[in-house]
């Protein structure tokens, strides 16, 4: 909820469903795959927002989580192999459904429940296929 000082009037915003995940607590990097804890933006276990995904691809999303330096909210696009756990929830956070809106309308995207509910679906099939390509 934000407050518009001048009028001193409070302006609600409506929560939206989003497709949620977790960061992986240790993910592998490089050709030695040296384990590592998270991700080089977000510490492992760290709750990230799903904003879109790159279909072509098949294999990166655009996430919005908070920033493991500074706990500030950003936007990164990060391989779906270090993402786990997925589930739709209600986002109350005003930063996080701007980001959201934001991002919906560069990408000509109409971000509803449906459109979530279709990206955890279709993220653990993506993550299936990087696996048998990997082998």
């Amino acid at each position: 909820m934000k407050v518009n000082l001048e009028n001193k009037v409070k302006i609600s915003i409506e929560p939206i469903w989003c497709a949620t995940a977790n960061v992986k607590n240790e993910t592998s990097f490089g050709e030695e795959h040296i384990l590592r804890k998270g991700t080089k933006h977000f510490r492992g276990g760290a709750k990230i927002y799903i904003a879109d995904a790159y279909w072509g691809m098949c294999n990166s999303v655009t996430v919005i989580g908070h920033h493991r330096s500074n706990s500030r909210f950003v936007k990164v696009d990060m391989h779906v192999k270090h993402l786990e756990n997925f589930r739709l929830q209600l986002v109350y956070s005003p930063k996080v459904i701007e980001l959201i809106n934001k991002n919906s309308v560069e990408s000509f995207i109409e971000y509803n429940k449906e459109y979530s509910e279709y990206l955890i679906a279709i993220i653990p099939e993506w993550i299936e296929m990087y696996h048998k390509n990997e082998n």
